[in-house]
């Protein structure tokens, strides 16, 4: 049957913990929200002494070395989105799903992704110093970001709803449902969420199952697959029709925030 997920998880903690840089260590994505099953990966972060993140990769490679093969392994070049260094692995002997997501920070960087509004409450595997639980999330700092995005969606849905309408008469479907995609559903995605889960606007598809109401996350997911381009250009209609509808909630729930 192979390596079961804690197996791997209290290995790799356990070789991790022997070395004294190594501050802090804490699960994050689905167990942040108690969501983990037999088809998550294991999001794990290490936070270290600012000079030992090679290191502490380095005792991470060997560290799953020792409980199984490492079929595959990419280190995410730098800089990445998140500022921090990041390490993804293949198990030989887990599941095809167990990827090992590897994520290692610096005690000198603000902490990111900690609020538990957004990312959930980490599950502290280890901490030294203290200074790695979740926090609140600043409301009012947040709530700068979501009118924000609101107020560019105002301008740049309308702006570019040609866009796909334009490739469908060249007869560039492909072209059209890139657009669709980018400057159609994504948009209107980030909509709904502002209406629905401000708290986790930006997120896109991810949690959408968990975070919209039933009725609008099957109405996103229709409108998410397309048969063909005369199938694309009715969900590019219908999509424009539910942002206009959504907008006018949110402006009538709460014209100052956009956040009801």
């Amino acid at each position: 049957m192979g390596l079961e997920r804690d197996a791997v998880r209290d290995g790799l903690v356990r070789a991790l913990a022997e070395r004294p840089f190594v501050l802090a260590i804490w699960e994050g994505g689905s167990a942040a929200w108690a969501r983990d099953d037999r088809w998550s990966d294991l999001d794990l972060q290490l936070f270290v002494e600012d000079e030992r993140v090679d290191d502490a990769i380095a005792a991470a490679d060997e560290a799953l070395a020792a409980l199984s093969p490492v079929e595959l392994r990419f280190a995410v070049p730098q800089p990445t989105w998140h500022g921090h260094a990041q390490v993804f692995y293949r198990l030989r002997d887990t599941s095809e799903f167990l990827l090992v997501d590897l994520a290692v920070m610096k005690r000198s960087t603000s902490m990111p992704m900690n609020e538990r509004e957004r990312h959930g409450e980490r599950r502290i595997l280890l901490d030294r110093c203290g200074e790695v639980g979740s926090i609140p999330l600043d409301v009012e700092r947040h709530a700068r970001r979501v009118r924000s995005a609101l107020e560019r969606l105002r301008v740049t849905f309308p702006l570019f709803q040609s866009l796909t309408r334009k490739e469908l008469l060249r007869g560039n479907e492909l072209g059209a449902l890139g657009f669709y995609r980018s400057h159609t559903f994504e948009p209107l995605l980030t909509l709904l969420r502002i209406r629905h889960c401000p708290e986790r606007f930006d997120f896109g598809p991810k949690y959408a199952l968990f975070d919209l109401p039933d009725a609008c996350y099957e109405q996103v997911r229709e409108l998410a697959f397309v048969a063909d381009a005369a199938d694309l250009e009715a969900k590019r209609d219908r999509a424009e029709r539910l942002f206009e509808a959504t907008l006018r909630e949110i402006d009538a729930a709460s014209p100052q925030t956009g956040e009801g």
